[in-house]
């Protein structure tokens, strides 16, 4: 009968061998790199120092120098560091640690993902809300797009220390990473876009090029183009080939991903991209593309249909967020 070993137990026999590095710890006991660090921290506090002399090494004083690595690692988005693992790292107690970086005006805290709205913001929100109002069957000839980004690894955390919970935005996730382009509408998807490196002008421009006889096809009469005021969009490259080949368009507001139903498309894939856990980026492209192809106009239908609703919620809450 095989015994199955708890995971910290073979991540602290892993590092009891000589391994010391995050990543060959959550490799051989098959947890995340989140996880081999915090697990390392505590091996590590656990485990005393001992000097050439045979006497255990004591905790740094702590000092300026100290100090700016503690502030240095409590603001690193590569990785999201405890205050132990900070601790551990640059040779102070965490309660130290703890006490450096709320001196600094860090708290613990969930971190916002949505950009703060301002009173211009609020104001083209809600005139957009008003014009749009009475046009709902405009929704099923609008073509929604957005990119989105994917990681075969996803340890995002609900809470960490920071000084502005706002400019929080896709923090703590690291691994293979993957960019998609994508679109929705009521007729079906487009064929979906995966890149690896960062959106450019020319890239988007590529990419909407190769989808004209697609969009001809689906909408031989004509339809309505949407895309968010990102500054790849706002390029004169972008704006004049749209102006150029889609007449129609949308000036959809700054800062509202909210009236977007492609985002909660995003949302979905993600949580089915997900449940198959890739674990190369081979994989993790298939699994992005059989899910993207896995939607039909009658999956899409609620997802447009929604559009009057969102608009009357946000007349309703005069700008702000749905």
């Amino acid at each position: 009968m095989e015994i199955e070993i708890p995971l910290k137990l073979k991540a602290k026999a892993i590092f009891d061998s000589g391994q010391t590095k995050a990543t060959a710890i959550a490799r051989g006991a098959g947890v995340s790199e989140r996880t081999a660090f915090r697990y390392l921290a505590e091996f590590k506090e656990e485990e005393p120092e001992i000097s050439k002399n045979s006497q255990v090494r004591r905790k740094k004083k702590r000092t300026s120098k100290l100090e700016a690595k503690v502030i240095a690692k409590a603001r690193d988005r590569k990785k999201i560091w405890s205050t132990r693992a900070i601790g551990a790292s640059v040779g102070l107690s965490h309660t130290t640690v703890r006490t450096i970086i709320v001196e600094k005006g860090f708290k613990f805290q969930k971190y916002n993902k949505e950009l703060r709205l301002d009173a211009d913001n609020i104001k083209e929100r809600l005139n957009f809300a008003k014009e749009m109002k009475g046009r709902d069957l405009e929704w099923g000839f609008t073509i929604f797009t957005d990119e989105c980004s994917f990681w075969q690894s996803n340890t995002k955390p609900d809470r960490l220390w920071t000084e502005d919970p706002f400019k929080e935005e896709g923090v703590g996730i690291h691994g293979l990473k993957l960019h998609c382009w994508g679109a929705i509408s009521a007729m079906g998807a487009l064929r979906l876009e995966i890149f690896e490196d960062n959106m450019t002008a020319t890239k988007l421009e590529g990419i909407m090029r190769n989808r004209l006889r697609e969009l001809n096809e689906l909408y031989p009469c004509g339809f309505i183009w949407q895309q968010d005021n990102s500054g790849v969009h706002r390029s004169n490259t972008v704006i004049n080939f749209i102006h150029r080949n889609m007449p129609q368009n949308l000036e959809w507001p700054a800062y509202s991903p909210d009236l977007s139903p492609i985002e909660n498309v995003w949302s979905w894939l993600k949580v089915k991209v997900a449940q198959d856990s890739p674990r190369t980026m081979r994989t993790l492209k298939l699994s992005i593309r059989k899910h993207w192809n896995s939607m039909t106009p009658a999956f899409l239908a609620p997802f447009i249909n929604c559009m009057p609703n969102r608009i009357k919620r946000l007349i309703e809450n005069k700008g702000g967020r749905i």
